[in-house]
């Protein structure tokens, strides 16, 4: 089953999510869903989002649970910016959980 968790709702006047603690209960609320075997579309809703908040939202989870994890999680409604702020957390943290392995 796919899961559709929209970023945008609730924040409607904010254009920019910047705040790492703020993408912690989605984070948690993704991570939910992939432990009920359910795959999770991340609408950003055409907002655009700092890298802190990225890493917070899915850099933590490939930290956690490994490259696997994106074929997971698809990205929906982002701009070109905001989809390479996710490819570099996304390439740094995997690149932190090789290290992590090899050491």
């Amino acid at each position: 089953m796919n899961t559709l968790i929209s970023l945008a709702i609730g924040s409607e006047t904010i254009r920019t999510l910047g705040m790492r603690s703020s993408a912690t209960p989605f984070r948690m609320e993704i991570e939910r869903y992939l432990d009920c075997g359910n795959t999770v579309s991340i609408d950003f809703g055409g907002k655009e989002a700092t890298q802190s908040y990225v890493d917070e939202l899915v850099g933590a989870l490939v930290l956690k649970r490994g490259r696997s994890v994106l074929s997971q999680i698809s990205f929906q409604n982002c701009s070109d910016d905001l989809r390479s702020i996710i490819k570099f957390v996304v390439s740094d943290r995997v690149h932190q959980v090789r290290q992590l392995a090899t050491a």
